[in-house]
């Protein structure tokens, strides 16, 4: 831990930081205290997690460095309750386990960062360096955002400093202007002359007929509710194509809490939605590069093996004469032909379940019923596997509207799925599955003591035909998501209680007309 900081580390700090330092071991300590010296700050010495506790809780922290193994608790532990009462403390963990499952868990635990013992001086105030110029950018941030709070609430009934169209108008069916700034005339082609108390043409007349009516909706909805509204939209130019707009605007009322006229302004948003289109033709490209590589691979092992026994059939019916144990081997060759033809059959008819689902029947529906009938039809399969299915299913919850059956096969394909992952677990193998609601939704929760998912595979998961199981086919996960879609619903992945893998379903009880 000796060598020397560069330059830059020398430097004063423009805030005095305070840092905490908790290790129980003295050489640890003191040797961490002295090289944080040649910095301006606070620096305050302890040797269990329970002083940590204690200190934390009753001063302002910057930053602790925090050994992982303290002699009355886990640094994990300490993290935890640091993170619950004062979050914006940063935490260092300090280790001398350089795995990295510790460097994991560590960051997985909420500490900003960690360092392996032994470490340099110079990587030290590195690390420290980065967390308190991060608390710090963190702090910025945050006045920022206050600051722009107090002043679009002190001008609440204007938009400035903005490249759009500034506008005051009535609230009628025209949009009658009373003030519109020049730059409407680059977003559709005319003059801000034209709309002044409508002497050439409306604003409503540049607004995309199939969208009027939406625009009008959200502005009077809003205005009712005395709140802002935002609205997209489409309006013509003069020279022919269409631009999208992005409104923002609120209604000033009277004492008489009539309405005098509305405040806003409007944006051309046009290459935005571009670029949106652009990257959801590729994502949909990328999407199909990984089906295709997908089917590719389902086939290909079987198509090779016909492509060889065709080779040998070939092979024999060249001969001059057939023997009989020829005739007994081209048989077996059909038949291992015939094998491998039905499993081509087997991924393309799965293929076309999957582009071609089918609708969810949607009907008022107890979700705890479709859990307890997909727990009845594994139950057998789990205990053969030594694996324990534990419930904990709200009572009374709302019903909601969704299909039954197709809850059913979700939650059946997340029990399998959790089951596949704990094949090679030692030591008690548990499936949670519970169910509650919450805000107008419903949650279903599905969990296991299982490895967990490798954070570098957690965005891939979902992807169809991709799997870690020689035998996973990879569509059922896909297929769980798409039906939560199907469901107006989201499924996301979290880390379970053992530290395993965790699902969480979020199903509305609300009919909704749109997904999330």
């Amino acid at each position: 831990m000796g060598s020397k900081p560069s330059n830059f580390l020398k430097r004063t700090m423009s805030d005095t930081p305070n840092i905490l330092i908790i290790d129980d071991d003295p050489v640890i300590r003191n040797l961490l205290k002295k090289n944080l010296s040649v910095w301006d700050c606070d620096i305050h010495l302890g040797t269990s997690g329970q002083e940590a506790i204690d200190f934390v809780t009753k001063n302002s922290v910057d930053l602790v460095l925090l050994d992982i193994g303290l002699p009355d608790m886990e640094g994990y532990q300490v993290l935890k309750h640091i993170r619950r009462k004062t979050p914006d403390t940063l935490v260092i963990m300090v280790t001398g386990d350089v795995s990295v499952d510790s460097a994991v868990n560590a960051l997985r635990s909420g500490a900003y960062d960690y360092l392996k013992k032994p470490f340099t001086q110079l990587e030290l105030l590195k690390t420290i360096k980065n967390a308190l110029d991060h608390k710090k950018a963190q702090k910025e941030h945050k006045e920022t955002e206050e600051a722009l709070q107090e002043s679009e609430e002190k001008f609440r009934t204007l938009v400035s400093n903005i490249p759009g169209a500034v506008y005051r108008c009535a609230l009628d069916a025209d949009w009658t202007m009373y003030f519109i700034s020049d730059a409407i005339e680059e977003i559709c082609g005319y003059p801000a002359s034209n709309f002044i108390e409508n002497s050439v043409r409306t604003y409503a007349s540049v607004i995309h007929p199939d969208d009027r009516e939406m625009v009008e909706k959200t502005v009077y909805e809003n205005t009712d509710q005395r709140k802002p509204f935002i609205i997209g939209y489409r309006v013509f130019h003069t020279d022919g194509t269409i631009r999208w707009v992005y409104e923002k605007g609120q209604a000033v009322f009277g004492d008489d809490g009539k309405v005098l006229w509305l405040d806003g302004a409007i944006f051309d948003i046009t290459k935005t939605k571009q670029l949106e289109h652009q990257l959801i033709i590729r994502n949909k490209m990328l999407s199909l590069g990984r089906v295709a590589a997908g089917i590719a691979h389902e086939i290909r092992n079987p198509l090779t093996g016909i492509n060889s026994y065709l080779y040998t059939l070939e092979d024999l019916c060249q001969s001059e004469a057939i023997e009989t144990e020829d005739v007994q081997l081209m048989r077996q060759i059909v038949s291992q032909i015939q094998v491998a033809s039905d499993k081509i059959n087997i991924v393309i008819k799965r293929v076309m379940d999957f582009s071609k689902p089918g609708a969810p029947k949607m009907v008022l529906t107890n979700i705890n019923e479709s859990i307890e009938e997909a727990v009845k039809l594994s139950d057998v399969a789990m205990r053969k596997k030594g694996i324990t299915i534990e419930k904990s299913l709200a009572q009374n919850l709302p019903r909601c509207y969704a299909d039954p059956l197709l809850i059913e096969q979700v939650v059946l394909n997340l029990v399998t799925n959790a089951a596949n992952a704990m094949k090679k677990t030692n030591g008690s193998k548990i499936i949670k599955i519970g169910s509650f609601s919450e805000n107008n939704t419903l949650f279903i929760e599905i969990s296991d003591s299982g490895p967990g998912v490798p954070l570098e595979l957690k965005e891939k998961i979902f992807d169809p035909f991709f799997t870690t199981y020689e035998d996973g086919s990879g569509i059922g996960l896909n297929i769980v998501q798409r039906i939560v879609a199907d469901h107006n619903g989201s499924i996301a992945l979290d880390t379970s209680e053992w530290g395993g893998a965790e699902f969480r379903i979020e199903l509305p009880i609300e009919k909704r007309m749109h997904p999330r």
